[in-house]
């Protein structure tokens, strides 16, 4: 190269400033060579064409016009300085080493290259300076970054991506309208960072070290995304609601980028080919989209039986979008916008969905509906049934869980006979299976289920029970026997109150689930397998209905049954009627009642059951005439005009020996010594959860009475 055409800073000064003007030029012919180890301030336009050279590794070239860099890379320290409010400063998208943005002049990079500006060193942004970054080129720094300035304030996307080979550093205070974290070594955000993200946070690769101190700020209606390679250590902070996109090809764990705060998380995309693993339970309150038009997705809300989440979703018009057929939620999808008009409204997958019935008396404030798919029922004789299980909760305004609720369940499984490796049919017959439902002891047949719809073209066969009332587990299987139901009414002594009896013990959450190991429930030989989780406010306790061929007969049926406070006895879910299987014998009993606290009663004559079909035919087991030992075997309770004397089971037999004496004041440390005591207590004889002296009254009052059921 002829010497003529080399500029040696070096030689001749540490510093040179090329114009006093804006139009003054600093133009670097083809071929032309400047060696910079000093300063270069160019007030004015920087031209280094193609072929040219800026030789810059230890020196500072400042820019306050207009630049053109057609050399691939620029050593050293560069600095766009323009600062004059409303003007553009174009800067070429090359790579660079050191570089500095200040100044008012909005940063403009340049697309003529059709490529990306690289900082490999060290990248700043001072206050006020404002870069304009264009969607398909982003700024990619490969080392340090400190940003206090802004990135396309206007509201363009465009996205500064961390992209090193080591650590990366992330300080400053500004605004980004993208942040993309591509670094498997990780970005460590320090010195009370805060960096506020318009548009996207982006986590590709690596992870996002921020904290408390340090930290990103998600605008409001801004998104996060995240693959399977990227995370984040802190929650981010907030400024309105944000949302989150899963992409990726292998199964994702929920993390910190899931805000805390149930009113945060906008809109859920899950589009990861592995599905989401949700780890916390998460609340979406825009839209929830799982899946693609050509991909099946999964979110699965539970790693194992007692690792349980839920995916709460808020709109109430607005469905969840499973956008291809065999996308879904596997686990709990809860719904708080539920809606009381008979619409229709998904759950977790596009064939599962719930309408409340009208008339409704009130709607409630959420439904959840877990699906377990390829599962059996986890309950007796559930691999009878078809793979998949279902399970319906609902709770009221207060937070409670309801007993019951009108409404028409959706359901649907997979009958895919040349995909044994999803197929759930278990070999049923599918123009034969019912819905069912597990009361808290047994099986029994949701009579309204409608017969199967054709298959779908994508393996679904679904169809629809309607006047439903019970929740809690459901299953598809054959129907169980038709049986033989006891309807009958009986009232206890001790909670009468007023014309009906008291529900303390429901309504303070004392009543167990499960029936204690205790007379009189431990005689029935399915008391462990019971459970009822949820006590609506008209129960009163648990009894236990006896059934015998004759009153001495040792052939004897036990049933745990729970008591309503009008006196209905009713089956472990507090709803449905009381069922027996049907034996060969015969379908005529005797029928004993018995209670904790009470003197046990047993019919005069045998009771006729009537078919689960048929119309309940009520016992009044409150007549003296329908008692053996008539009127003697019970208690007046109260009177009115219209019934006459009403009677009740006799109150006191605190230990349950047949016969309230001494041993009721005595046995189970006393009424007296317990007295004030609370709890799900045999001296407790009112069943006002708390023992007092009205307890001890009403044994005493009722000392030398004793059953008539013979042993």
């Amino acid at each position: 190269m002829n010497s003529a055409s080399i500029l040696s800073i070096a030689a001749l000064l540490s510093a040179m400033t090329l114009g006093a003007a804006a139009q003054h030029v600093l133009d670097n012919v083809t071929c032309g060579r400047i060696v910079n180890a000093g300063h270069i301030e160019v007030r004015g336009e920087l031209r280094s064409h193609s072929g040219a050279r800026i030789a810059n590794d230890r020196g500072v070239v400042t820019i306050t016009g207009h630049a053109q860099i057609e050399q691939n890379i620029l050593a050293g320290r560069t600095e766009f300085i323009g600062d004059t409010a409303g003007r553009l400063q174009r800067v070429p998208q090359i790579t660079y080493s050191v570089l500095y943005f200040r100044g008012r002049s909005v940063k403009q990079l340049d697309t003529s290259s059709r490529r990306s500006l690289v900082s490999l060193d060290t990248l700043v942004t001072e206050t006020p300076s404002q870069l304009l970054i264009f969607r398909d080129y982003p700024l990619i720094a490969h080392g340090r970054v400190h940003h206090d300035g802004s990135v396309n304030d206007a509201g363009a996307f465009g996205a500064i991506v961390l992209r090193g080979n080591s650590v990366q550093r992330l300080t400053g205070r500004g605004r980004m309208s993208a942040l993309e974290i591509d670094n498997a070594n990780g970005v460590l955000m320090e010195d009370s960072a805060d960096i506020a993200i318009r548009h996207t946070l982006y986590l590709h690769q690596g992870e996002l070290r921020n904290s408390p101190a340090s930290n990103v700020l998600m605008n409001n209606r801004s998104l996060v995304i995240r693959t399977d390679s990227g995370s984040i250590v802190e929650f981010p902070r907030y400024s309105g609601g944000y949302s989150i996109r899963y992409e990726g090809a292998s199964r994702i764990v929920t993390g910190n980028e899931v805000p805390a705060a149930d009113n945060i998380l906008q809109s859920l995309t899950v589009v990861t080919g592995g599905g989401l693993q949700m780890d916390r339970h998460v609340t979406v309150n825009d839209s929830l989209v799982v899946g693609t038009t050509n991909r099946a997705t999964f979110v699965f809300t539970e790693r194992d039986s007692t690792e349980r989440y839920v995916l709460t979703y808020t709109p109430a018009v607005l469905d969840p979008f499973y956008m291809h057929p065999r996308s879904e939620v596997v686990g709990s999808l809860r719904r708080t916008g539920v809606v009381g008009d008979s619409t229709p409204q998904l759950y977790t997958n596009r064939y599962t969905w719930l309408a409340m019935r009208r008339p409704s008396s009130s709607v409630p404030a959420s439904v959840t509906v877990r699906t377990l798919p390829q599962t059996f029922p986890p309950y007796p004789d559930g691999t009878t049934k078809a793979r998949r299980a279902f399970f319906i909760t609902a709770t009221d305004r207060n937070g409670s869980l309801l007993g019951s609720m009108p409404y028409t369940f959706g359901y649907a499984w997979l009958d895919t006979p040349n995909e044994p490796t999803v197929n759930e049919s278990n070999n049923l017959d599918r123009q034969r299976v019912i819905l069912l439902h597990w009361n808290g002891a047994r099986w029994r047949n949701i009579r309204s289920s409608r017969i199967p719809a054709a298959l779908d073209s994508s393996g679904w066969a679904y169809s629809v029970a309607d006047t439903l009332s019970q929740l809690g587990p459901f299953a598809i299987g054959y129907p169980v026997p038709v049986q033989v139901c006891l309807d009958a009414r009986v009232l206890l002594e001790g909670p009468y109150r007023n014309g009906t009896m008291a529900t303390d013990l429901a309504r303070r959450g004392l009543i167990p689930s499960t029936p204690p190991n205790m007379y009189p429930y431990n005689r029935d030989p399915n008391r462990s397998v019971i459970n009822t989780p949820v006590f609506d406010s008209t129960i009163v306790d648990w009894v236990l209905i006896e059934l015998r061929p004759n009153p001495t007969s040792p052939q004897r049926v036990y049933r745990t049954a729970l008591l309503r406070a009008d006196g209905t006895i009713v089956d472990v879910d507090g709803n449905s009627r009381l069922c027996f299987d049907p034996t060969v014998d015969t379908t005529t009993y005797y029928v004993a009642i018995h209670h904790r606290t009470h003197l046990a009663i047993i019919t005069a004559a045998p009771v006729r059951l009537s078919s689960d079909d048929q119309p309940a035919q009520v016992v009044r087991l409150s007549t003296p005439t329908l008692v053996s030992g008539s009127a003697a075997a019970l208690k007046p309770i109260d009177y009115t005009p219209t019934d006459g004397v009403i009677f009740g089971m006799v109150a006191g037999d605190v230990n349950g020996d047949g016969a309230v004496d001494i041993n009721d004041r005595t046995d189970y440390d006393a009424i007296w010594n317990g007295c004030v005591e609370e709890g799900y207590l045999n001296r407790d004889t009112d069943l006002s959860g708390i023992v007092t002296t009205r307890d001890a009254n009403k044994t005493w009052n009722n000392r030398g009475r004793t059953t008539n059921v013979p042993r």
